[in-house]
């Protein structure tokens, strides 16, 4: 089954749960590297050679047979993920081990090269494909009319080109060598020729205005969290001042360019680096909010601790993490993640047992909850340097 990636299916994933493992699988092609083995996939390969290797030497003689077997099994899909001539620049397969579904994905942004086997699928890559290659619009701008192209984890798709067709028949007395030859005098038939060109200026701002709403509408539809306008200045204001009306929630990126003449991927390099880095902005402002509102007492908090605590009260709306730190706890019987130094009431030291990856497993609360997560990029995880790199906005 081939992955969509949205807040759904990552959710879906987050829910697999297999006592006898979850192989998960990233690889990042690169295609500058043409070698016969390249070294992500060397990378991965080897991955999967260490996971073999264990499994082997695991005393659990029923697991050891599942798990080789599988990985047996699995070796097509395997060797589809790490085939350079595939498409999709990030590659991933996620497949529990007791059951025979296979889940992939393929998107045009890097993701990682590893191989895992754990009780649930490995979704940190996947989050931060999440952060940083939301869905985004990017709205050209032009005496064409308004080419609308979606533009989320690499790839960009035009949705559809809303035209500036103007019906200038009634106009006749207003352009053309005949309205200066009438007039007996070159600075009126000029002046004549600017009036038509002011009124064809006219008429497509009030257009651009027209379609606004039409604009906010699909910005919602898609999801787009950003809005790069690229054309004459003085469009992309009039387009602007729609959009500026939606949720605060998404950012307007102006780009004084024409680039009705460039092909879709064209325009998608041009505004991806001004996305990418409003992406960041956003990363930055969110960890910003979150880690005031825990400090002035309002719906947030920042620490392992306390985030902790308001998974566990089903509070957390949007978990924020740098994705670089490592946090280690432990767990309870019943599955309560606490960081090191806390017992709870009831628990003895000896009941508790040691949680290696703290982060994974807030990351997996975060999705299975239905939360939102995002991963701060290293310019943006300086803000919760002093927070265990750990931090959430509230339901409550």
């Amino acid at each position: 089954m081939t992955v969509i990636i949205d807040p759904t299916s990552v959710r879906d994933l987050a829910a697999m749960n297999d006592e006898m493992g979850v192989l998960t699988v990233y690889a990042t092609a690169d295609p500058r590297d043409k070698s016969a083995s390249p070294a992500w996939r060397l990378a991965v390969g080897n991955a999967i050679g260490a996971l073999r290797s264990g499994a082997a030497d695991d005393g659990d003689r029923e697991r050891r047979a599942a798990v080789l077997d599988r990985l047996d099994r699995l070796q097509p899909e395997i060797e589809s993920v790490l085939d350079a001539g595939e498409s999709g620049v990030g590659r991933a397969l996620f497949a529990p081990v007791s059951r025979d579904e296979v889940h992939t994905l393929n998107v045009q942004m890097p993701l990682d090269d590893c191989a895992v086997l754990e009780r649930r699928p490995y979704l940190r890559p996947l989050a931060g494909a999440l952060t940083l290659g939301a869905p985004a619009g990017v709205l050209a701008v032009s005496h064409e009319g308004v080419r609308v192209i979606d533009l989320r984890f690499g790839v960009a798709r035009e949705v559809t080109r809303l035209a500036f067709d103007l019906d200038t028949d009634d106009w006749r007395s207003m352009r053309g060598p005949a309205s200066l030859a009438q007039s007996g005098s070159p600075s009126r038939g000029a002046n004549q020729l600017d009036r038509f060109d002011r009124r064809v200026e006219d008429n497509l701002q009030r257009y651009l205005a027209s379609v606004r709403p039409r604009l906010s509408a699909i910005a919602d539809e898609h999801g787009w969290q950003s809005v790069a306008a690229t054309g004459d200045r003085r469009l992309i204001d009039v387009v602007r001042k729609g959009l500026s009306t939606s949720p605060a929630r998404r950012d307007v990126v102006l780009l004084d360019r024409v680039v009705e003449s460039l092909s879709t991927n064209e325009i998608a390099a041009l505004v991806r680096p001004e996305l990418e880095e409003d992406r960041r902005r956003r990363c930055r402002v969110l960890a910003e909010q979150a880690r005031d509102a825990a400090r002035s007492g309002g719906p947030g908090t920042t620490g392992i601790s306390d985030t902790l605590g308001a998974f566990r009260e089903n509070r957390v709306a949007h978990l924020v993490l740098d994705g670089t730190r490592e946090l280690r706890g432990q767990r309870t019987s019943d599955g309560r993640y606490y960081p090191h130094g806390e017992r709870p009431p009831g628990e003895s030291d000896a009941a508790m047992a040691e949680e290696s990856d703290l982060g994974e497993r807030m990351i997996e609360m975060g999705y299975t909850s239905g939360a939102a997560v995002t991963m701060l990029p290293p310019e943006a995880a300086g803000v919760l340097a002093e927070e265990d790199g750990v931090a959430a906005l509230l339901r409550w």
